[in-house]
């Protein structure tokens, strides 16, 4: 056997001493408040970035600076390993402290740095407590990896307070306020830990930062005026506040809120004089119009191609999705509608739109008006069937014209299950009309759309018959660019006589008619059908895709046929720090077959999960809600999981059965919550919410099991000290199991990604490379 080297010893001794002076009743309350705060600052990060950068940047940003958690564990792990640094390495409540420190100093640059055109500074910055708080949470696991499925019950316990709570508190107090919450969180866990660690002199430092902390929270006029100074975001040039700073344009900003779902904003423009614009992250932008009530003052409005949908036909009912700032309405009251159902998912632009109602005339408190804040697709697959005259859709994700931002976020109001729920809600005549940004979108849901009603049988020609598409005519564009096109479908065929006044009505309106059926657009359809007809045989081969989009596959803005760059690089990151640092490190260790399992297990992990958050948005009705609701069942799954995870029923022989259980029921889930989705109409929030808690739970229940199970093996034969490194690697492929996730949703589909997680949880079943082959029986 071999000798113990006196390295090896101070490190354990080091360990033994710690995991006596702190029970394990003090340590599970800290370990959640610190898997919280790391929580809700990745949530508020992500929030901070967004109005400041493109999505794609945000996902980018925010996944390199969880990296942080993963190196984090390689560091304890060195820091483990140095004789002369192992007794103060251990010592938790310094860590801590440091944790908040770095919340702090990470967030103020964040904020108050000007704009940084090199997103790696971001990424580098963002990081710093998540290097701190793996440091930290992985030499718990090492130091008291006897107790590994209590302890990762507290962690996943935390995550879960942490999922709820930010929404709460960045909904009720800001994201200053919130980022304050995370630290206390973190130095109320100092405090607790120092009490058993620390002598009363070293107390001082702990309780000082408490102090501060607590004044700086009272002192709440002082937090507003740094949360108003968003330097990051006011000298970002992808804002609207810089295109309109950009043309020399006259404006102010007039107000603006936080919530869990975005920043808002009220900009008032020289340029547009009778409104005001409500921008929500920096680039979606709506109009407020000035209206007193007297709808004369606001008829100029009717020369608007936004309004050419509403004079088509009747108005009776009308669902507008997406309304904004309410301008949508007005036209709706212009043109007679008596019932109007608004759905915006925005409460910010709603809140913005009463708190300035004598400027708008109470537009989303009047008489027609029944405002409903929900996710639109949602809304519209709980309708009646023939409930509506018409049903628009104004640029409803945002009107840039540059949309390439959003290539990676899920919309599901444009897929082709969307259209054929918008169909079931229109009456015979009752039509569909949609505001898009440019050709590109155009292009791709009049495929979508003519594919969706091709399933319900009707045929190219019939569909002709029922397709207007306008282009709007813009000062100083060409003719032939096109411009924030009105796509219109009716329900039922357009006449000859109807289309020739609808042409009239679009000339007037010096606007350039692209298609109108038996008038003009020939042309424009031959292109059409060949540019289809190509698409079809080059499939993924073509540069820019155009597929129909679908529920399985909502990105519809990802016209790019190959793989998002940003994608690329974090995927990059997840395999140099792989190679760089984990690699070598664990030749150190003599393991071999262990740090695959838990490669495997961050993998499949986020393989699972990430498509669920975005599939249960369709059934729950607001991205928000399916996050917390998705997170709170899997994570007080996970945690109940970890404390029966170690009953021995579930270990055959060298075979671990939850593995297995997760495996076969990942793709159930999956299966069911489509079932669910595509079959039943259930309008009660609470029991949607009940039955996705009843989905997810069992699931959650047997995937919180594999992980505290493979630190006990490890602690079962000796190998603590190998205990971060296992953390940390697992960590680094969590951020590359959720870049996974979203290449494959994006490429071939959410079914794809829920059984490539739950193929790999099948494989570790099937080979636990937890076990090395020299151990023999370990249980």
């Amino acid at each position: 056997m071999k000798k113990q080297g006196k390295k090896d010893l101070i490190t354990v001794n080091s360990v033994t001493d710690t995991s006596r002076r702190i029970p394990i009743i003090a340590l599970l309350p800290c370990l959640s408040l610190v898997s919280a705060s790391l929580f809700i600052y990745q949530v508020t990060l992500t929030r901070v970035f967004s109005p400041m950068l493109r999505y794609h940047f945000v996902f980018l940003v925010t996944s390199m600076a969880i990296f942080g958690l993963g190196i984090g564990g390689y560091i304890a792990y060195r820091l483990a390993g140095r004789k002369r640094k192992t007794a103060s390495a251990l010592r938790l409540p310094e860590w801590l402290m440091i944790l908040a420190a770095s919340y702090i100093l990470s967030f103020s640059l964040i904020y108050k740095l000007p704009f940084l055109d090199f997103y790696v500074v971001y990424s580098i910055i963002a990081a710093l407590p998540f290097l701190a708080g793996g440091v930290f949470i992985s030499m718990v696991f090492k130091i008291f990896s006897g107790q590994s499925y209590k302890l990762y019950f507290a962690d996943l316990l935390g995550a879960g307070i942490g999922s709820v709570t930010v929404v709460f508190f960045i909904n009720q107090w800001g994201i200053v306020n919130t980022v304050l919450i995370a630290i206390g969180f973190t130095v109320i866990s100092s405090l607790v830990l120092s009490f058993y660690m620390l002598d009363k002199k070293e107390m001082v430092v702990p309780i000082s930062i408490a102090v501060i902390l607590g004044v700086a929270g009272i002192y709440q006029p002082g937090i507003r005026q740094f949360e108003e100074r968003f330097t990051g975001y006011f000298t970002s040039p992808l804002t609207s506040l810089s295109t309109f700073r950009s043309a020399n344009a006259a404006h102010s900003l007039l107000d603006w809120n936080w919530d869990a779902y975005s920043r808002t904003d009220l900009i008032k423009t020289g340029t547009f004089r009778q409104s005001r614009i409500v921008s929500i992250d920096g680039g979606s932008n709506s109009e407020m119009i000035r209206f007193d009530g007297d709808l004369s003052k606001v008829s100029w409005l009717k020369q608007d191609l936004n309004y050419l949908p509403f004079e088509t036909g009747s108005n009776r009912k009308t669902l507008l999705i997406g309304p904004g700032g309410g301008k949508d309405i007005l036209l709706a009251i212009l043109a007679g509608s008596r019932d109007i159902q608004a759905v915006e998912i925005n409460n910010g632009s709603v809140r913005m739109a009463e708190k300035y109602a004598s400027y708008n005339g109470g537009i989303y408190n009047r008489k027609e008006v029944t405002l409903h804040v929900q996710d639109g697709r949602n809304f519209v697959k709980q309708a009646p069937a023939g409930s509506y005259d018409l049903i628009y859709l104004a640029q409803v994700m945002t009107d840039a014209a540059e949309t390439v931002g959003f290539a990676l976020a899920e919309n599901f109001i444009y897929t082709k299950e969307a259209v054929k729920d918008y169909w079931n809600a229109l009456n015979d005549q009752g039509r569909l009309a949609f505001i898009l940004h440019d050709e590109k979108d155009m292009t791709r849901l009049l495929l979508t759309i003519q594919e969706s009603l091709a399933d319900m049988g009707i045929s190219e020609e019939q569909f002709r018959k029922r397709l207007i598409l306008v282009n709007r005519r813009m000062p100083g564009s060409s003719p032939q660019t096109i411009n924030m096109p009105l796509l219109m479908v009716r329900k039922s065929p357009f006449t000859p006589m109807e289309t020739a006044e609808i042409f009239q009505e679009i000339k007037s309106g010096r606007h350039t008619p692209i298609y109108i059926p038996y008038v003009t657009g020939e042309k424009f359809w031959t292109n059409l059908k060949q540019f289809r007809d190509a698409a079809k045989k080059l499939k993924f081969t073509q540069r820019l895709n155009f597929t129909p989009t679908t529920d399985d596959r909502p990105y519809f803005f990802d016209f790019e046929s190959s793989i998002n760059t940003s994608l690329l690089i974090i995927l990059a990151g997840v395999i140099l720090i792989a190679l760089l640092l984990f690699k070598p490190a664990f030749r150190k260790t003599a393991l071999k077959r262990s740090p695959y399992y838990f490669i495997g297990l961050g993998l499949a992990f986020m393989l699972v999960e990430i498509p669920l958050i975005q599939k249960f948005t369709l059934f729950l009705g607001h991205p928000t809600r399916s996050f917390i609701v998705v997170l709170i069942a899997l994570l007080s799954g996970g945690g109940a999981g970890s404390l029966a995870g170690g009953w021995k029923r579930f270990h055959l022989n060298r075979k671990y059965l939850p593995l297995i259980l997760v495996s076969l029921f990942a793709p159930v889930v999956f299966i069911l919550i489509n079932t669910v989705i595509n079959n039943w109409q259930i309008k009660s929030l609470e029991l949607r919410v009940l039955v996705s808690f009843g989905l997810l739970f069992p699931l959650g229940f047997f995937m919180g099991m594999p992980f505290p199970h493979g630190i006990k093996t490890l602690n079962l034969v000796k190998k603590e000290n190998a205990v971060p490194l296992m953390w940390g690697i697992n960590g680094t492929m969590s951020v590359g199991g959720s870049v996974l996730a979203v290449i494959i949703s994006m490429k071939i589909g959410f079914s794809f990604s829920i059984g490539a997680g739950a193929l790999i949880y099948l494989m570790l079943f099937l080979f636990m490379p937890l076990y090395e082959k020299k151990w023999g029986p370990v249980l």
